[in-house]
């Protein structure tokens, strides 16, 4: 079981990003492309001119170069196959099941799935970023972009939304955290060719940001949850959002690397509302939510469904004002569903153990429940 991780070092935060190699930029212009409503409206206009990529910072923590990527810059570009790292083939295409899928089978009493979650059906991005994208300039709006490499946000008020992500979300750069970063309909998946990601960074952090229907597929860290005692930093909301968690094969007999749906680590106070984590794919795993006694504040942990991990619920760093509604399948988890310091919870009620349709996203039964606190 892990107890402690260094925040620096493995796969931990980064204080700073090096980029390798330049980025080639593809921009691709779909007549009659019908947009996928989230139902919040733009603070800016959504156009190519406002995302710009650049390097990341440099090992100091300065910007590196900015290089703005022209509007007309475009050359051909292949489309993204479906795969089982993106199901949209699975999806219906007619739009207005499109929508019903996103806003109605993802409510409760159901639970977010791979089809209600990231990117709409029918999907295809706009612009492909060959790297990393980096967002330098406050109140961007980046949406229908495929990003081959990370996203790193080092600009306030950016929103990201309806993106494919092969890399990392990341707004914590150069010792600042930038927020509020709000993002939406995104998913975080393998390149192609890989079954599961050999990323094992987080897929989205670090504070300060609300992620909403956001997707992670096969990937060894979900959210990450820290730095809330940097610059910038404040509180993180997810919720309405599915991970399906898995680790390479091997890398638990050479690395032990104990993965985590959502982690705390030094993190603000946060907000876990409706969200389906399933870490049944982890041969060595922490918890599908793991808020330690790490220097977090804790937060609100809402009508969850989780699966697998070590525990899949562990709670004892911070306080917990509200733990209520959060449905464990039943003998998914190694040691057992629940790990948490009752002393620092305030209201319990509702947690139960399920058995539970994945597919559907719908539990089928409640088999126990859960009245430790």
């Amino acid at each position: 079981m892990k107890h402690r991780r260094n925040l620096f070092t493995g796969t931990g935060f980064r204080r700073a990003v090096t980029v390798c190699s330049a980025f080639g930029v593809v921009i691709l212009i779909a007549a009659g492309f019908t947009w996928y409503s989230t139902g919040r409206a733009d603070r800016t206009p959504e156009n190519a001119s406002q995302a710009e990529a650049t390097l990341p910072s440099t090992p100091d923590g300065q910007p590196a170069p900015v290089q703005s990527i022209p509007p007309s810059a475009a050359t051909a570009s292949a489309p993204v196959s479906p795969s089982a790292s993106s199901p949209e083939s699975k999806k219906p295409t007619n739009e207005a099941t499109t929508k019903a899928v996103a806003k109605g089978d993802c409510v409760l009493p159901s639970y977010p799935t791979a089809d209600c979650t990231g990117v709409p059906a029918g999907w295809s991005p706009k612009r492909t970023v060959e790297g990393d994208l980096t967002v330098v300039k406050a109140g961007t709006v980046i949406s229908d972009q495929l990003v081959t490499g990370s996203i790193y946000v080092k600009a306030a008020d950016v929103t990201i939304r309806r993106t494919r992500v092969y890399g990392t979300i990341d707004n914590f750069l150069g010792d600042k955290i930038y927020g509020h970063l709000t993002i939406e309909d995104t998913e975080v998946v393998p390149k192609p060719g890989e079954d599961v990601s050999s990323v094992q960074q987080y897929a989205f952090g670090v504070a300060n940001y609300t992620c909403r229907r956001c997707k992670i597929v096969n990937r060894m860290e979900g959210w990450r949850v820290g730095a809330g005692n940097y610059s910038g930093a404040g509180q993180v909301v997810i919720e309405d959002s599915y991970a399906q968690l898995a680790v390479p094969a091997g890398l638990c007999q050479t690395a032990d690397p104990h993965g985590d749906g959502i982690q705390g680590y030094g993190g603000p106070t946060v907000t876990i509302r409706h969200n389906t984590i399933d870490q049944r794919g982890d041969d060595c795993p922490t918890s599908p939510i793991f808020i330690p006694d790490q220097d977090n504040a804790g937060g609100t942990v809402t009508d969850n469904l989780l699966a697998g991990g070590g525990y899949a619920l562990r709670l004892s760093g911070g306080s917990f004002p509200t733990v209520t509604g959060n449905k464990i399948v039943t003998k998914s988890a190694e040691y057992g569903p629940i790990d948490v310091d009752c002393s620092k919870i305030g209201t319990w009620s509702g947690n139960a153990e399920v058995t539970y349709d994945f597919d559907r996203g719908v539990i089928l039964k409640e088999t126990k429940k859960l009245n430790s606190c």
